[in-house]
């Protein structure tokens, strides 16, 4: 008995070694796409991140895949700079050159340019009732943080 399940665990380690051979070769055909490359080789994405996990050897050749077609798709990038592809630059001078000033920064301001941080409320106009249910929102927050 003990042949037939050492036969059987084999076997079964030979098919997860396959299958992770043609999942690694699928993976770096699809720019390291995990989703894609699970459907293709007929596994689920839980089954990749489990080897993921468990297999350092296996996770080694994932990162090293990632890596390279990360290699790939910036030297597509530098290959459109050359050619003088102005959206390329931009993305580049966006991500690269963000010491050099190269950035996009969006500022969030009150009406006509006022900081937020600086409006004040005018509690004036509140009637007693009004004022009498801030004051209970209030101490139900803080009641709330305590």
């Amino acid at each position: 008995m003990s042949s037939r399940t050492d036969k059987s665990t084999e076997a079964l380690h030979a098919r997860m070694a396959k299958q992770k051979e043609e999942f690694l070769d699928a993976f770096a055909k699809s720019l390291a796409l995990v989703a894609s490359t699970c459907r293709k080789v007929g596994i689920t994405r839980g089954t990749f991140y489990n080897w993921y996990a468990d297999d350092k050897d296996f996770a080694e050749r994932v990162d090293e895949i990632r890596e390279l077609s990360k290699d790939s798709v910036e030297a597509k990038i530098y290959s459109k700079i050359k050619d003088g592809n102005t959206a390329m630059i931009i993305f580049y001078a966006k991500t690269k050159m963000k010491d050099r000033g190269y950035i996009e920064r969006h500022e969030i301001t009150g009406k006509d340019g006022e900081s937020l941080n600086d409006r004040k409320i005018d509690l004036e106009g509140l009637t007693d009732e009004q004022r009498k249910a801030l004051l209970e929102i209030g101490e139900n927050i803080l009641s709330k943080e305590e």
